[in-house]
């Protein structure tokens, strides 16, 4: 495992399907070493090469060009966020150092706020 950001480690979850098609890929390939290399210089791949892959992407597609690796974990943040996950839960899968930190994603879904007052009845007040 390398450190993550702040030299702090950081482990993802793999969904089940994935973790079974890399397992058999490694077991294919006998690889060892960084899992992702760049394909002309055969290194380890770095977030630049990720930004650059992403912009590239970008580029061929019908995609705003503000389209970013960025808004990629943005977006990850987001659903996971609108689907109830919680907000510590999300912060370790962002590598961030608290909730906090994760709080700034929140604007993004100004109507969970409307909907967790909906949630309470004023009828059930004693």
């Amino acid at each position: 495992m390398r450190q993550a950001k702040g030299d702090r480690p950081r482990v993802l979850p793999i969904p089940d399907g994935v973790y079974s098609e890399l397992l058999g890929y490694l077991l294919d390939h006998g690889k060892r070493g960084a899992l992702f290399r760049t394909a002309h210089l055969g290194r380890r791949i770095r977030s630049v090469d990720v930004c650059e892959c992403v912009r590239a992407a970008v580029a061929r597609s019908a995609l705003d060009s503000t389209v970013t690796a960025r808004t990629l974990r943005h977006t990850f943040a987001t659903h996971l966020m609108d689907r109830g996950v919680d907000l510590a839960v999300i912060a370790s899968l962002m590598g961030h150092r608290s909730p906090q930190e994760t709080g700034v994603y929140l604007h993004a879904l100004p109507r969970r706020a409307h909907a967790a007052v909906r949630t309470l009845k004023l009828g059930d007040q004693r």
